[in-house]
């Protein structure tokens, strides 16, 4: 059987035929330097907590950061609250007395019921049955009550329960990310990478010394260093001369120059005083490709460098094409969504640093695949599903929960178990009883439900539409792709009342959506209705056409003329383009329009790139000025310029679209693969999945292999109108 070396070796030849590769993620940079990461233990145990509570306590922590660094920060609607205490049951049967210790922030140890007195966190356990449970309960309420246990065969988490109120008792969350004793899990477990500048422009009254080491800035001289690499972190460097120094930074060269600090989106730094002596200054963190280093009196700097703070990751997925410009898109895609990734697939960065549902869960269908953390994409879901026994007043974006339900399948198909579903359990069912209960007589939820700044957000594209506050067709189609994904669980959990109830839904919903919002004219589903609710918005736009198709209500004997006759006409269709696209090229990949896709990704992400970004942006303006590009919420650099859904569509065109990747999710362990090679001469990738790897080689003028593990089933599946491929399927050691 074929090495998974072999691989490797054809990524190698594909990258040494063609031009250097460009990089743009930092822990990939050769130029650059990881200098500090967290360090794992090498035992079983791990941290346990609630389920949710890690989510809670890591979004608590990035609002607080948040506001310490961004000028606009805020959030609708309520989420899953933090709760300072915990409690671990398990019981034990030993042959012999053995020692137990465990790790927490605070706890208290019983057995059979009584307290015991230990001796720091340690226990002999007598031989025989015991009872164990451990309230933990830490004295800074900002800290989450975890624990880890170590000996007597209590490792393991999925043989505990954990409650919040020793009534209502559940598997605790953990993962495996989380092994060390001395960082429990609300610590940051983040790494440093050392940045050094790319380039560095004397902009006045400056100089470059040394072949580009250090610089030399007169009186009221300034310069311009780009660091290529957009990421979090801290910028240091030495400084000796009079006066004082300024520094600004920005995502762009714009920012970075500004000098009116009411238009900008991070805090501005204090002006620091330097000697003849000199000094080495440590700025706070903040956002930053670019930075601007002023002098009023004169100085010279040296040794500049930013110290980018990253999530740990495995890059697993690779994708490598004979077409360079297309491998880039593919790299500058992962560099986007690992910038972004911090704790949780975040918001723009720069602009909030924060966590939102849609933004988190898109995220995931690339992230998934490219660094498979769990853990991150868990956290995601369980802000999107809203608080215990949720409320009307509770609903910040009136759609935005009903993201949460596509996350947790795509959780479940990509990693494999019903564990996060189960312990989500009732949180999921009480989302969809609780949308069950808004609606209105025709079982439809309306945009004026929620917070009053935001109803319906399917994204900013929406110059064609829907209104934010009366019924949007989309809004119920993700309703019933949310029910019938509420049946697909309660059929894993055994539970057939619960799954009859929710296909009932769905089936009422589905005559509903199609009576009121199916055009037979125009062969599209319509916006919706206008603010009153009442009259009809029979404009169309895209965002119910893409859930139509994901959620198999879009009728296949239109695919033509929605992609050749709808979507090409509409008005601002490629002009503004934002960050909800991810989902919709997983709609052009499931309707087998690869090259469209791919003609559209080049139109707007390859112009992106074309222009010197590193990153993608949360929103495009493909014929906007510079300044359009830049702005936001009616803010001259609002824009963020890094945002991690964005870095999906490229990854899907790659996976879904060019791959033609996908997972049955009836029997999970079978996957598909419909090649569409467009151009292209020759592919090698690697795709993770639950069992392992699949290992693809693609090649139009020799032999192409798809190498799976014995537990996965693969199946190629011609498209229609593409040429044929001879593809051999190989089976792993």
């Amino acid at each position: 059987m074929r090495k998974a070396v072999y691989l490797f070796c054809l990524l190698a030849a594909v990258i040494g035929e063609g031009r250097a590769q460009r990089v743009f993620d930092p822990t990939l940079d050769p130029k650059a330097m990881v200098i500090a990461r967290p360090s794992k233990d090498a035992g079983e145990s791990r941290y346990m907590w609630y389920p949710g509570q890690l989510a809670a306590f890591h979004q608590q922590q990035c609002v607080t950061h948040s506001r310490e660094r961004c000028v606009n920060v805020g959030y609708p609607g309520k989420f899953f609250a933090t709760c300072s205490q915990a409690y671990f049951r398990q019981e034990v049967r030993l042959k012999q007395p053995e020692t137990i210790e465990w790790f927490a922030p605070q706890a208290t140890l019983y057995v059979n019921g009584t307290e015991q007195q230990t001796d720091g966190n340690r226990f002999t356990l007598p031989a025989g049955r015991s009872s164990l449970l451990f309230a933990v309960a830490p004295a800074n309420e900002s800290q989450l009550p975890c624990l880890m246990v170590r000996g007597a065969g209590l490792e393991h988490p999925e043989r505990w329960e954990v409650s919040m109120d020793k009534s209502y008792w559940i598997l605790p969350e953990s993962s495996e990310m989380y092994n060390n004793p001395a960082l429990p899990p609300d610590v940051t477990q983040e790494m440093t990478v050392r940045i050094r500048p790319k380039e560095i422009f004397p902009l006045r009254n400056a100089e470059l010394m040394e072949r580009g080491e250090a610089i030399r800035i007169g009186k009221n001289g300034y310069v311009l260093v780009d660091f290529y690499h957009l990421e979090m972190g801290q910028i240091s460097f030495f400084a000796q001369g009079e006066g004082n120094v300024h520094v600004r930074v920005g995502e762009t060269p714009e920012e970075a120059q500004e000098r009116d600090d009411k238009k900008l989106e991070q805090f501005v730094f204090d002006t620091l005083a330097i000697t003849p002596q000199g000094v080495t200054i440590q700025l706070p963190e903040r956002a930053v490709r670019y930075a601007m280093i002023e002098c009023d009196k004169g100085a010279e700097i040296r040794d500049i460098r930013f110290d980018a703070t990253m999530w740990p990751v495995e890059h697993l997925m690779q994708f490598e094409t004979d077409d360079e410009r297309i491998n880039d898109l593919f790299r500058m895609s992962s560099a986007t969504l690992h910038t972004s990734m911090h704790k949780f697939y975040l918001d723009g960065i720069k602009r909030d640093f924060l966590p939102w549902s849609m933004d988190a869960l898109l995220s995931t269908v690339a992230g998934d695949y490219l660094f498979g953390d769990q853990q991150v994409s868990r956290s995601g879901i369980s802000i999107a599903l809203m608080p215990l026994n949720p409320q009307l007043e509770d609903i910040g974006i009136p759609d935005y929960p009903l993201h949460a339900l596509f996350g947790l399948k795509q959780n479940y198909l990509r990693y494999g178990d019903m564990t996060t579903s189960l312990q989500f359990r009732d949180r999921i069912t009480q989302l969809l009883d609780f949308y069950a209960s808004i609606v209105d007589e025709d079982g439809f939820v309306h945009g004026s439900y929620g917070d009053g700044r935001f109803g319906y957000t399917p994204g900013w594209s929406t110059y064609n539409g829907p209104h934010k506050r009366g019924i949007a067709a989309y809004a119920q189609i993700m309703l019933y792709y949310n029910y019938t994904t509420g049946a697909y669980f309660a059929d894993l959990w055994k539970e057939r009342a619960l799954a009859k109830k929710y296909r009932k839904l769905a089936a009422d919903l589905r005559v509903k959506i199609m009576e009121k919002f199916w055009d037979e004219e125009q062969k599209a589903f319509i916006n919706g209705t206008e603010n009153d609710g009442v009259t009809p918005d029979r404009r169309i736009s895209h965002h119910a056409q893409y859930w139509a198709i994901l959620s198999d209500l879009f009728p296949k004997e239109h695919y033509d003329h929605l992609f050749e006759q709808v979507l090409p006409n509409l008005p601002q269709y490629y002009e503004t383009v934002s960050y909800e696209k991810g989902y919709e090229f997983l709609a052009y990949a499931k309707a087998g329009r690869v090259k469209e896709l791919w003609n559209h990704i080049e139109l707007v992400f390859g112009d992106w790139m074309d222009q010197g970004h590193t990153r993608f942006p949360e929103n495009f303006m493909t014929t906007g000025s510079r300044a359009e590009q830049l702005m936001f919420y009616g803010r001259p650099y609002g824009l963020s310029l890094c945002h991690g859904a964005n870095g999906v569509p490229v990854v899907v065109g790659a996976l879904q679209g060019i791959l033609g990747f996908n997972q049955s999710d009836k029997r999970t362990n079978e996957y598909t693969f419909s090649p569409d090679m467009l151009h292209l001469n020759r592919i090698d990738a690697r795709i993770p999945i639950k069992e392992g790897f699949i290992e693809i080689h693609l090649d139009k003028a020799g032999k192409s292999t798809i190498q799976a593990p014995a537990a996965a089933k693969v199946t190629i599946l011609p498209r229609p109108n593409t040429p044929h491929m001879e593809i051999e399927i190989l089976r792993a050691d």
